[in-house]
């Protein structure tokens, strides 16, 4: 996944400063999340109870990496990106499996150097062409329009790149995609993933995704979609809109895998920048797939305190209802309440207190 987060969107939503990744010249860029949480399962028939842990991610993914950019002749500038997602606590043997992640759900399928991205790209007046292990397109739709800018904990990624993550993977290896010029407000971008050379091994076709975005002032909107592999398809649909100090969001995700037919998702909430350094957000979510009986509910809210340059204070709450009658993920951060196991009928809330560091 991609967290799944990216890290325009922490900037944007917590005011920590421009990203230096497209600065002329080799930089370095790092983002550190680190917390407590005290997690609650009841309703189930067995596994209630609470477990209060070391928590890595709470809020965001843990990651360092590398970019480079140079101006060449013709106008055409070249550059690169080298970026791994890693653990604070890669030790913890309960991290040893989660929905195919391998031992690390940041690894993105393995836990390789520069696992999330490496890739080159270059760019001139008609565009960006970049080719190699980067942003999957579709689900950078996600992170545009989510409520609560994507979090781990109470957000749509559990049930979007977790459940219904083989329709919306967040990192795609092997692709190429070219975005176009921005004009009149729109940006038009198209990415192609080329048979067999996915990261799942038993890729056979082609895949492929397409996005349109429109920003003009206070308004932002999104559509994208993804044709993967034989039974997954994913379509995004997102608007933001802000007023004065707060940001309105909307989310919606179509999704088919093999195992869930008609997967949707549903988000609603918002941003509130209370001061430059204290801001609130809120976000309801809901997930249904008819043929299952897939129900899932999740309410929840952060506070963030950015009280010195680069590091955040925060503080969020969880609550995901399952009121279907199959299994759904609860949060997308593994602890030792498993995130796959909330069973039907049965609640999990969480509290989580950590602390953000960006180095960008």
């Amino acid at each position: 996944m991609k967290s799944v987060v990216k890290k325009s969107a922490l900037i944007a939503l917590l005011g920590l400063g421009g990203a230096a990744a497209h600065a002329e010249g080799f930089n370095f860029y790092a983002l550190l999340d680190a917390g407590v949480a005290s997690s609650t399962i009841s309703g189930a028939k067995t596994g209630n109870g609470t477990t209060s842990e070391f928590m890595t991610g709470g809020f965001a993914p843990n990651f360092f990496g590398l970019s480079a950019e140079k101006k060449m002749e013709g106008g055409v500038t070249g550059g690169f990106k080298l970026e791994t997602g890693f653990l604070l606590n890669p030790q913890n043997s309960s991290m040893n499996s989660f929905h195919g992640y391998g031992n690390s759900i940041y690894a993105y399928g393995n836990n390789n150097l520069f696992n999330r991205q490496a890739n080159l790209y270059v760019k001139s007046d008609v565009g960006t062409f970049a080719l190699g292990t980067q942003d999957s397109l579709a689900f950078d739709a996600v992170l545009v329009a989510d409520p609560r800018s994507a979090s781990n904990y109470g957000s749509s990624l559990a049930s979007v790149a977790a459940d219904g993550g083989s329709a919306l993977p967040s990192i795609d290896v092997g692709a190429f995609k070219y975005t176009a010029p921005t004009v009149s407000g729109f940006t038009v971008a198209v990415e192609f993933v080329p048979r067999n050379n996915t990261s799942a091994s038993t890729a056979t076709k082609l895949e492929s995704s397409e996005s349109v975005k429109y920003s003009a002032g206070p308004l932002t909107a999104v559509l994208a979609g993804r044709n993967g592999q034989t039974g997954n398809t994913a379509t995004v649909g997102g608007l933001t809109y802000k007023i004065d100090s707060f940001t309105v969001k909307g989310l919606m995700v179509a999704e088919k895998t093999p195992t869930y037919q008609k997967l949707n998702t549903y988000g609603l909430g918002g941003l509130y920048a209370y001061t430059p350094a204290v801001s609130f957000d809120v976000g309801v979510y809901n997930t249904k797939d008819s043929a299952t009986n897939y129900n899932m509910n999740t309410a929840a809210a952060g506070v963030y305190y950015n009280f010195v340059k680069d590091l955040t204070l925060y503080g969020q709450y969880a609550n995901v209802k399952n009121n279907g009658s199959v299994t759904g993920v609860y949060n997308f951060t593994w602890t030792s309440v498993a995130p796959g196991a909330l069973a039907a009928g049965s609640t999990g809330s969480t509290v989580n207190v950590g602390l953000l560091y960006a180095f960008f």
